[in-house]
């Protein structure tokens, strides 16, 4: 191992500058979860054009937005995506919540890239309720739902129902 390859002590559990919540927990969040892993292949592009779908829907559940998804995995782009086009019909001045599987992995790609800068202070993260038992304590303190009253007796399982209903 050289000098490079060693991790400085407690950078793991540094809290970057917009997050609640330490590097090292964002890190396991992002372990335990497939949807993080981009590079994780649920269907082959050898074989399909089009490799999935990912929607946007409102806090009724109607789809606003849907991506098609051409690449394996499922990319943070396409998130990214399916926001920008919501915030061209919004006033700039609003306050949107994103209720997501893997929130906090996007909350923290948006601060650590400084991407979309316009939109730090817009967004209110949040995990969805059923998702969010599988993150780490410490992550479901600050993107649990029910943590926040923003949310109200949302729980984020929108899509689940959109795909089943399809």
């Amino acid at each position: 191992m050289t000098e490079d390859d060693q991790a400085v002590p407690g950078e793991d559990d540094a809290v970057e500058p917009g997050m609640n919540v330490p590097n090292s927990v964002l890190d396991m969040c992002g372990d335990s979860f497939i949807a993080a892993d981009g590079d994780h292949i649920k269907a082959s592009t050898q074989r399909f054009d089009d490799t999935g779908l990912m929607a946007l829907l409102c806090c009724h559940d109607i789809a606003l937005y849907v991506a098609n998804m051409h690449t394996a995995g499922e990319k943070q782009f396409y998130a990214f995506a399916l926001i920008a086009a919501l915030f061209k019909e919004l006033p700039e001045w609003w306050t949107v919540g994103i209720l997501y599987d893997i929130a906090c992995q996007i909350h923290r790609s948006l601060l650590k890239w400084n991407f979309m800068p316009e939109w730090h202070s817009c967004i209110v993260f949040g995990v969805s309720v059923f998702h969010a038992y599988g993150h780490q304590w410490t992550c479901q303190l600050w993107y649990h739902p029910r943590k926040s009253e923003i949310w109200g007796l949302s729980d984020g399982e929108g899509c689940e129902r959109f795909w089943s209903e399809l």
